[in-house]
């Protein structure tokens, strides 16, 4: 009896679905598009079988539909959920910039340019990655599926007090969202990027952003994932930091079925500092994972990394850190450092530290702890009359709330300090705790 045949891969799918639409092939983007889709149909997804897929499974992508999704009609409702911070919002409907909801102007020094344009004057290994290799294997996909985004470019010397909110709604299907942000040099910026899908979406996202910040530049990028529990978000950010350059990153990972973070910075300029910082709550079978590279390539450079996480119920969660100094990055100080909390059974994290050292003056420090709640704290709480459920939700949103209160806007901070809250036993008696 003959075997039955494999089944088709969803990127082999993609690419049948898409091949009908190459006379509409215009712009130089969809022309290399259209010319990849053989390839594309040729590779497979990663899986937990390559090593930076070590804790990430992808098999649900397997029953989506990944086509480029519509706009959405409830974008508008999704945006009502957001409260205004008084920021400047650019906001992408399924991966495209949709103007009408986006702010009418940009302050002074910020200047927005089409894909397109940023695709011809690119080159196609720095815009598409290689797509044999894992590490670029989703930046690829995105490459090839992309049909809108941003690019931004902040000019130099350029002072913005007020952040730049990059919205991203999904509505269902796929959105295949790719965002540049060039800093010049000197320019100070504040980029908040927010994740919304609707509550019962079967969406997903997959998002490739590259941020390039100029000499003695700095910008403070927060990325806040508060997704529908159907929705799948993976995302690849990539910083260069030139000479004395300054990138503060924060991550807040609280919703969706499926997320995942691949940051890689690569410090490029003597001075330059990368200030990493996040906290994924797992619960329910919600899954997050976080994977970050630093590279430090030069003399005199310096990071920071501080996670949390937590998992209840049957979550997942991973952090996979990997800390690179080059042989001519001598005088490096580099810490890392990942904590993570388990209140159910049930409940998985994983971390994985790494160092890669090729210099020999350095100082470089790496740490992982999972556990549970401390039984002394809780016995201590148990004593002064809170039942135990009351104890362990407080403890849990201790451990949160260290990375939450250095959250800025103030208004975000308290937004996602209420969600958090809502999601503990007796949220109603921690509010008297925490208000």
């Amino acid at each position: 009896m003959n075997a039955s045949p494999q089944a088709e891969s969803p990127l082999a799918r993609l690419s049948r679905a898409l091949a009908p639409n190459a006379a509409s092939a215009r712009s130089a983007l969809t022309r290399w598009q259209q010319s990849q889709l053989t390839q594309l149909a040729g590779i497979r997804l990663p899986t937990p079988r390559d090593d930076a897929w070590k804790y990430t499974s992808l098999r649900t992508l397997e029953r989506r539909v990944l086509l480029p999704a519509e706009s959405g009609a409830d974008a508008q409702a999704l945006l009502d959920q957001l409260p205004s911070l008084g920021t400047h919002r650019l906001v992408l409907v399924n991966g495209r910039l949709d103007s009408a909801l986006s702010s009418a102007h940009l302050p002074a020094g910020c200047t927005l340019t089409r894909l397109d344009d940023y695709f011809s004057s690119t080159p196609e290994t720095s815009f598409a990655g290689d797509a044999n290799h894992i590490e670029d294997r989703l930046r690829f996909v995105n490459a090839c599926l992309t049909q809108d985004g941003l690019c931004l470019d902040i000019a130099p010397g350029t002072h913005l007090d007020t952040p730049i909110e990059i919205i991203l709604l999904a509505t269902g299907q796929g959105a295949y969202p790719r965002i540049v942000v060039s800093v010049g040099a000197g320019a100070r910026a504040q980029l908040l990027e927010q994740h919304r899908s609707a509550a019962n979406a079967d969406s997903f996202t997959l998002q490739s952003i590259d941020l390039v910040i100029g000499d003695r530049a700095t910008l403070a990028h927060t990325t806040v994932q508060e997704s529908g529990n159907q929705a799948i978000t993976l995302s690849e950010t990539r910083a260069s930091l030139h000479q004395e350059a300054h990138y503060a990153h924060q991550w807040m990972a609280l919703g969706g079925q499926l997320s995942r973070l691949d940051l890689k910075v690569s410090l490029e300029g003597h001075g330059a500092h990368a200030d990493l910082s996040g906290l994924f709550f797992a619960d329910g079978s919600r899954e997050q994972h976080l994977r970050t590279r630093l590279d430090h390539t030069v003399a005199h450079t310096s990071s920071d990394q501080r996670y949390r996480g937590v998992a209840a119920g049957r979550g997942r969660g991973s952090y996979d850190g990997k800390i690179v100094v080059h042989k001519d990055a001598q005088k490096t100080t580099s810490n890392q450092s990942s904590r993570n909390l388990l209140l159910s059974p049930e409940a998985e994290i994983n971390t994985r530290p790494q160092l890669e050292i090729s210099a020999d003056d350095v100082k470089c420090s790496h740490g992982a702890t999972s556990g549970t709640l401390d039984k002394n704290m809780e016995f201590y709480l148990l004593s002064r009359g809170l039942d135990r459920n009351a104890a362990r939700a407080l403890l849990t949103f201790a451990f949160i709330d260290d990375v939450l209160r250095k959250l800025s806007p103030s208004e975000l901070r308290t937004r996602l300090e209420a969600a958090v809250l809502a999601r503990l036993p007796d949220a109603a008696l921690l509010r008297e705790f925490v208000s």
